[in-house]
């Protein structure tokens, strides 16, 4: 005690001893960036806990667990090739669906909160790790809970259109502009994606829901086609058989 007492009159000297001694000790910057991680949680965190009823034990663990991995470099990567806001969002509504269809009717709820669990693992490890800014994972875990009809406190705002038989594309950049270019006419459009692994599947998201309204009208109407194709669309809503 003498010595921590004694070094109190050169600040940076005690300091030093102590970084020195606590081989876990990190540099500012590194603290920095802590901080951040855990403030872009934070907020996924209560943005998530808004919208999805019950959710707060899952969101623990799924932060509890990224916070703890040894290596945050993804189990198998699933959404390969998903590099940024759009595509991750793309992948992971794609497999949302493709999931449930996968289901048979002996499928429970356990099985729904499991695959759940596995989503919110997976964009907290990515919110964590920057790849996907936290509104908007918060906004895709919100999409994927209402398509597998979990309880929530609100709908989700009604500006996101799901995509289906798009003629595949190599280029996701083309993709995007393909969905642009098609959608456009009905409004301001903030997000637009194809899934890198099932390059028919994407998602407009528009800044006002009356765009939604208007595309859906047309598409009753007449048709929506992209690259000469006639595309499906549907909104983000329970898709769970009952």
């Amino acid at each position: 005690h003498r010595h921590h007492g004694g070094s109190h009159h050169g600040g940076s000297h005690h300091q030093d001893v102590d970084e020195w001694c606590d081989p876990f000790a990190l540099d500012g910057s590194q603290d920095e960036l802590d901080n951040y991680k855990n403030q872009d949680l934070d907020t996924l965190r209560t943005a998530v806990e808004d919208v999805v009823d019950g959710v707060e034990g899952m969101m623990s663990l799924a932060v509890t667990r990224a916070l703890t991995a040894e290596d945050a470099s993804f189990e198998g990567l699933p959404w390969a090739g998903a590099q940024d806001n759009g595509s991750i969002e793309a992948s992971c509504l794609c497999e949302t669906y493709d999931w449930l269809k996968r289901q048979d009717d002996t499928f429970g709820l356990d099985s729904i909160n499991e695959y759940f669990q596995d989503v919110l693992n997976r964009i907290v490890v990515r919110t964590m790790l920057g790849m996907i800014n936290p509104l908007q994972g918060a906004q895709l875990i919100h999409g994927c809970a209402a398509i597998l009809g979990l309880d929530l406190m609100r709908q989700p705002l009604g500006t996101t259109l799901v995509i289906a038989g798009m003629r595949k594309t190599n280029d996701l950049a083309q993709g995007h502009n393909f969905i642009v270019k098609a959608f456009k006419p009905f409004g301001k459009i903030e997000e637009a994606a194809i899934a890198p692994n099932n390059r028919g599947f994407g998602f407009v998201r528009f800044a006002k829901p009356e765009s939604v309204q208007r595309a859906l009208k047309k598409y009753r109407e007449s048709e929506i086609e992209i690259q000469d194709v006639s595309v499906s669309i549907k909104t983000l809503k329970s898709e769970r058989p009952r």
